[in-house]
């Protein structure tokens, strides 16, 4: 499995760089998603045309993110050039869109539900009821217990946000981007059921690595340097760039081999009928 792993890791990263164009025309569009994001953050709503910015930055970074995402399914299929791709994605990515409604609905339910139990957590009545008291004498510090209802939760909220929801994502958005919505919603039980084997698991564990880990200690830890200020400067907006490329390509390849090992998978199942009724297909 970990042979099949490297090779889909592999695959991907060698399609990906042998047309820079296309990593041009990816980060690009990156780069102006992350500015829109910004920009719309740190616009003050106060006259019609910053209103009207607004909106329009609100619309934009989402549909790039699209974009980009539909690209990022389609790089490795066949020979891509970088602005048939770009204008094909353009077209195409509603259906990114759509086929990602129910996982957003479930995450909707999800932070709503989250935040309900949250309040009525053990350690959160706790916390709500101390600051409540009145104040005591000073006292040695007892160790408080581990509260494993909240640690069960936390747990449960990780696992759905950074793993079961974006995987089954993924595996989606390829299935709309290279099929069609008519075909990704017909077999979208196969394909969620694919996007939880164990390859799928630890290519998405790999990719985790490259698009947010390294992207986390390259932004968040500050790298203390008694020189000029100018030196300071270069090294952060170094920092930030490389951090950006990781997170973008990182992505980009995780996309593409999950992508390599889907055609690999149906490829598989194509070649190897079943033979009799206690056959057991290789992804069941």
């Amino acid at each position: 499995m970990i042979k099949r792993v490297f090779k889909a890791f592999n695959l991907a990263a060698r399609t990906l760089s042998s047309n820079w164009r296309i990593v041009a025309v990816m980060l690009v569009l990156y780069l102006v998603m992350l500015g829109a994001t910004y920009q719309f953050f740190v616009t003050r709503e106060a006259t019609i045309g910053q209103l009207v910015l607004s909106l329009l930055l609100a619309l934009a970074a989402p549909i790039l993110f699209l974009i980009i995402q539909t690209m990022a399914a389609r790089y490795n299929q066949g020979s891509q050039r970088a602005l048939g791709l770009l204008g094909g994605s353009a077209r195409d990515f509603w259906k990114v869109l759509v086929i990602s409604l129910p996982l957003i609905l479930i995450a909707a339910l999800a932070v709503y539900l989250f935040g309900k139990i949250e309040t009525t957590a053990p350690a959160t009545v706790v916390r709500e009821a101390a600051r409540a008291a009145p104040p005591a004498r000073v006292a040695t510090p007892k160790p408080q217990p581990v509260h494993w209802q909240s640690v069960a939760i936390a747990t449960i909220e990780y696992l759905l946000f950074c793993l079961v929801l974006p995987l089954a994502a993924i595996h989606l958005w390829i299935g709309a981007a290279r099929d069609g919505l008519k075909q990704t919603f017909k077999r979208s039980p196969r394909i969620l059921a694919r996007a939880f084997a164990p390859q799928s698991v630890v290519i998405y564990a790999m990719g985790f690595v490259i698009f947010a880990v390294v992207p986390y200690f390259l932004i968040v830890p500050k790298t203390p340097v008694n020189s000029a200020w100018w030196l300071d400067a270069g090294l952060l907006v170094a920092r930030l760039l490389l951090a950006v490329l990781f997170s973008l390509v990182g992505w980009v390849v995780t996309v593409g081999a999950l992508g390599e090992r889907g055609q690999v998978s149906g490829a598989v199942s194509i070649a190897q009928p079943s033979e009799g009724a206690g056959h057991v297909p290789a992804e069941a």
